[in-house]
């Protein structure tokens, strides 16, 4: 059976390894090969839909997040400013990769991540994720560092595409205006 508190520790004893996101990739991969242990785990911890309430543990050095995308949902490109390794245990989770050319997010690449498989995403990489199925899709995310409270992060307003300073609330907004568009 998947342990959340088992899981935070063998991450947190990874931060000290040279390969860190090599290691927490194959924790992740681990955790995953059972999704049903995994969702049961993450029901038992998770108490609400916004990204601090799905973070099972944060602190400076780590973040381990539940992700749950929504049918239709569609993010507008951010970037973590951190390192992250995303393992999808149920569903799919469609990442485009963008290049910033002249302050602006330009399309460089996408993986669809499908139940099973993980990513490692350095701390340059901007991204904006989506749900291409008709139902709920989940992924576990580890992050090296504090996901909510990380300084300097952006994000890029979908509409005019300029670089704003990342603010939950704002990308929240956006990526519901994005859902209602059909973006």
């Amino acid at each position: 059976m998947f342990d959340l508190d088992e899981f935070v520790a063998k991450c947190q004893a990874a931060l000290a390894a040279q390969d860190t996101t090599a290691r927490i990739k194959a924790l992740v991969k681990d955790a995953i090969a059972d999704p049903k242990a995994v969702r049961s785990a993450f029901d038992a911890r998770v108490t609400g839909s916004s990204i601090s309430d799905r973070a099972v543990y944060r602190s400076e050095q780590l973040t381990v997040l539940d992700v749950s995308t929504p049918v239709g949902m569609k993010t507008p490109a951010h970037n973590h400013n951190m390192w992250a390794v995303i393992g999808v245990y149920d569903g799919e989770e469609h990442n485009v990769f963008f290049k910033e050319v002249d302050g602006k997010p330009e399309a460089s690449g996408e993986r669809l991540l499908r139940t099973g498989e993980t990513a490692v995403l350095d701390e340059k990489t901007i991204h904006a994720i989506s749900n291409p199925l008709t139902r709920k899709s989940f992924a576990i995310h580890v992050y090296g560092g504090d996901l909510v409270n990380r300084a300097g992060r952006s994000m890029w307003n979908p509409t005019t595409q300029v670089r704003e300073p990342y603010d939950i609330k704002q990308l929240s907004t956006y990526t519901r205006e994005m859902m209602q568009a059909g973006a």
